[in-house]
């Protein structure tokens, strides 16, 4: 299910764990508010579905929450705590049982994240029912509508509390190809920077060496002297 204002009821049957008839009824006896669209089809507010659980559901959707950072400064600053605090207390507003907190310092081009794997792993093997992240480059730069729908064939829901704002096409293709150019600049720039390290190490390496064979030449000269 995408992250939207108004559900579908077959949407907010599969939210609430009841049938679509069962949820019919509700809304005929009162106990759910539903809108009707200019088409006079039924839609439910996804309010409704948290007050719902909100009112001591014994069963509340076991939910995962994912925060990240990708810099020691952005960790320092707090953002990665404050993040995970309002994750939190909107996973706990929404109904939720928090089963997993999953935070991580990590570039969103690093593809052996080790939270990532966490979560994958607690999707995979259907842990939880909800996974929630504060915006989509959180989990991945690229595709994130891909990760929803997979995790929904695990009979997962992936919800982001903001989504991104709606732009014009030729905005979006630009957004899209500085997303583009960042990630390839990142991964080009990672190999040279491995590369020089690769260079210092040897260098240093080198200098060790040199002075030890120093050192050994010395000593011996020493011990060789009048």
């Amino acid at each position: 299910m995408k992250n939207k204002q108004l559900l579908h009821p077959k949407e907010a049957a599969e939210a609430l764990g009841i049938s679509i008839r069962t949820l019919i009824r509700w809304d005929q006896a009162g106990k759910l508010r539903t809108l009707r669209t200019a088409g006079n089809q039924r839609r439910v507010p996804m309010e409704e579905i948290f007050r719902l659980r909100r009112q001591g559901d014994p069963q509340a959707p076991r939910c995962a929450i994912y925060a990240r950072v990708s810099s020691v400064r952005q960790e320092q600053d707090g953002h990665l705590a404050r993040q995970t605090e309002r994750l939190k207390e909107a996973a706990l507003a929404r109904g939720y049982e928090i089963v997993s907190v999953i935070t991580e310092r990590a570039s969103s081009l690093n593809e052996r994240r080790r939270g990532m794997k966490n979560l994958l792993a607690l999707v995979g093997e259907q842990a939880v029912a909800v996974v929630l992240i504060e915006y989509p480059d959180r989990l991945v730069r690229f595709g994130c509508s891909y990760f929803s729908q997979a995790f929904q064939w695990q009979h997962v829901r992936l919800e982001v509390l903001d989504q991104p704002q709606i732009q014009e096409p030729t905005e979006e293709l630009m957004r899209d190809m500085l997303t583009i150019v960042t990630v390839f600049a990142g991964r080009l720039y990672g190999q040279r920077a491995r590369g020089l390290r690769k260079r210092v190490q040897t260098a240093l390496q080198a200098c060790e060496q040199g002075s030890v064979d120093h050192d050994g030449t010395s000593q011996t000269d020493d011990q060789a002297a009048p």
